[in-house]
């Protein structure tokens, strides 16, 4: 008797984990299509905002500001916008401290000065970037709209992001103590 008593509660035990798991699962997924429309739903302010908005418009025009300045868009600071043709990426980039899930955020350097540094989500906005090849076109446009055109180098990770000497890097936290970069050169 005691025996059927305990299989039943680590019956009962499994199958509420299993619904708890389930219902973190079905939480996140969520939360990551709430962000993901929250970031399309910037983007469509960007395109109202900036002239020509978009990679296929061809090289920048005029002259890029350091430091961004930055367009407040649902309480955020918005200093432009990363895209990733070959991989389907597009996402706003917030301000320094002030990550928002689903979207790229600037961690230090300049597009006019050089060592560019933006990261995201792993889960979300950088899900792919793993993906980029070698050569692939990356494209940072500001607020102003000027362009500025990278070429994917290589990936590799890194513990002092300090010692990378790429133009351009996509980050995401890969582990405590590392980050995976997608490091980029400034195109002609």
């Amino acid at each position: 008797m005691t025996v059927n008593k305990g299989k039943r509660t680590v019956r009962l035990a499994v199958i509420l984990l299993v619904f708890a798991v389930i219902a973190y699962g079905g939480y996140r997924y969520m939360q990551l299509k709430a962000a993901s429309e929250h970031a399309d739903a910037v983007l469509e302010t960007l395109r109202s905002v900036i002239p020509d908005f978009g990679v296929d418009t061809g090289m920048s025009s005029g002259q890029g500001r350091d430091p961004l300045p930055a367009l407040i868009v649902d309480n955020k600071d918005i200093v432009g916008c990363i895209e990733v043709p070959s991989i389907d990426l597009m996402a706003p980039v917030t301000a320094k401290g002030q990550e928002e899930e689903g979207f790229a955020t600037l961690v230090s350097g300049s597009p006019v000065k050089g060592r560019l540094r933006l990261t995201g989500n792993r889960q979300d906005v950088f899900r792919k970037i793993s993906k980029a090849k070698p050569g692939d076109t990356v494209v940072f446009t500001d607020i102003d709209g000027v362009r500025y055109h990278y070429k994917v180098l290589t990936q590799y990770h890194l513990k002092d992001w300090d010692k990378a000497k790429d133009d351009l890097m996509l980050c995401y936290e890969s582990d405590d103590q590392t980050d995976f970069v997608l490091g980029c050169t400034a195109a002609d």
